[in-house]
């Protein structure tokens, strides 16, 4: 901002702001039902690989992990989204709580 912070400069990006944090909101419910659904898919393709597997333990375990690679690596980029999306959210609430001081200053101030 150049120049004097108007009371209604503000406000606006404060509104365009709650724009972008609804939309961040729904992205959010769509980036965690996306991993949701990749882990459990992980999950039991790791789970179904072990107990149809023959041989030792540790056999097992590494056609498990060798099987379901491609499902556990989904899991962990739909996991990435999910974190990356939490803190674009608390990026914008704290972008928003400095605008509110900001605000509640001009209020103070007149303007």
């Amino acid at each position: 901002m150049n120049g004097p912070i108007i009371q209604t400069d503000v406000e606006e990006r404060l509104m365009i702001l709650t724009d972008r944090l609804d939309k961040e909101v729904e992205y959010y419910a769509t980036v965690a039902t996306e991993r949701a659904i990749n882990e459990a898919t992980y999950k039991k393709l790791y789970a179904t690989t072990l107990l149809q597997s023959e041989g030792t333990v540790a056999t097992r375990e590494a056609l498990a992990q060798v099987h379901s690679a491609e499902a556990f690596h989904a899991w962990k980029i739909a996991e990435a989204k999910e974190k990356a999306t939490q803190q674009s959210l608390i990026a914008i609430r704290n972008q928003m709580d400095a605008l509110r001081t900001i605000c509640a200053n001009v209020r103070s101030l007149g303007g």
